[in-house]
């Protein structure tokens, strides 16, 4: 059913890779353009969308449009006349944990990470400080090809990236998500709606 929303390119695109990469890539694309089509009022599939270095965009529509996925949650932003990138993850502990020898974190996030009491709040803000860097490269359009050190983040569910602000969005435990935007904004300017894949909500 998802299949059936993507334009011919996409499924395409969507079909490289293995079965789960494959269903994630079909989902999340149907899912944008199904909320795409109830805005504009067409069918998910004649929705103009394209993607231009590997983001969606809809051309003339002055929205902003940025989607991510991890395991079994998927996001899908939509805003208007601002620029938005959106990143989720799965949180696990021990992942957090090696971020420091990974090399994504610059100086000024880990002396602000070793002031918090070592344990889950201190690795909770580990992921989501790459949730926030990772919205932020999305909503510049350079993705990971830019280095992730390169953001630094305020190791805070709210505050600024740049010119970027972020925010937390609100998604299933398990997970941490964050959305950077190019206007101002908090949490609470975020409307967050379910969506049911191949249903419109």
């Amino acid at each position: 059913m998802a299949a059936a929303d993507l334009a011919e390119g996409e499924r395409a695109r969507a079909d490289r890779g293995v079965a789960p990469v494959r269903r994630r890539r079909l989902l999340v694309r149907s899912g944008l353009r199904r909320v795409l089509g109830c805005l504009l009022d067409v069918a998910p599939n004649d929705v103009p969308l394209v993607t231009v270095d590997g983001r969606p965009v809809l051309p003339g529509s002055g929205l902003g449009l940025s989607c991510s996925a991890s395991e079994g949650v998927a996001l899908v932003a939509v805003a208007t006349g601002a620029t938005v990138g959106v990143d989720v993850q799965r949180h696990r502990d021990e992942e957090a944990a090696d971020a420091a020898a990974e090399g994504w974190l610059g100086p000024a996030e880990r002396a602000r990470l070793a002031v918090l009491p070592p344990g889950p709040d201190r690795l909770r803000a580990v992921t989501r400080c790459w949730t926030q860097k990772e919205a932020v490269l999305k909503a510049r359009g350079t993705g990971v090809r830019r280095p992730p050190a390169d953001v630094v983040t305020p190791v805070a569910d709210t505050g600024r990236a740049g010119p970027w602000w972020l925010a937390p969005v609100a998604v299933p435990g398990g997970y941490v998500a964050s959305l950077a935007c190019d206007a101002p904004l908090d949490a609470g300017d975020l409307d967050v709606a379910p969506l049911t894949p191949g249903g419109s909500r």
